[in-house]
């Protein structure tokens, strides 16, 4: 629950206009540069979200072999395996959170790009026909949660230096 439950989210934040181009609105320009698009922010639709979880984390790339080649003249010495050091080290970066490695992928390939997230559809709306009253009621629940996540999303980006929105005075 917010503690401005008595403001809109319009009347308590605002967009930052020096970080959107000079608009106090969502303003979302089509970008045909390769480079522009890698620096805009990724996302992802119904389809490709089901790919993300499908596929996982990039796999990591040039990487030393495993092995170590063998020295020019050979000596009797014994050789460790590596994993028993990684494991007693705490392991490899293997252990970063699945969601971490997801956003990295869907950052370097995704083709959904933008710089204002589009708007999420309110619950129902796409529902044919009249609710009756214990849909409308869960219809009304997570239309409060989804407005609690926008709320907080938003008032994180206004306490970042760097973010989209600004706290109104």
């Amino acid at each position: 629950m917010n503690i401005y439950s008595n403001k809109t989210i319009n009347e308590t934040f605002q967009i930052d206009t020096t970080r959107n181009g000079g608009f106090d609105f969502q303003f979302d320009e089509v970008v045909r540069d390769k480079q522009q698009r890698k620096a805009m922010q990724a996302d992802d639709c119904e389809c490709c979200r089901n790919y993300y979880e499908a596929v996982g984390p990039l796999p990591e790339r040039l990487q030393p072999p495993p092995w170590r080649s063998p020295t020019s003249t050979p000596k009797k010495s014994r050789q460790t395996c590596n994993h028993k050091a990684a494991a007693a080290t705490g392991g490899s970066s293997k252990k970063e959170p699945k969601a971490a490695n997801k956003k990295q992928h869907k950052q370097a390939i995704s083709r959904h790009r933008h710089h204002w997230a589009r708007a999420e559809t309110p619950p129902g709306y796409w529902d044919i026909g009249f609710p009756d009253t214990q849909e409308t009621k869960m219809i009304n629940e997570k239309a409060k949660e989804m407005h609690e996540r926008k709320w907080a999303n938003i008032e994180a980006e206004a306490a970042r230096t760097a973010g989209k929105y600004l706290k109104r005075r």
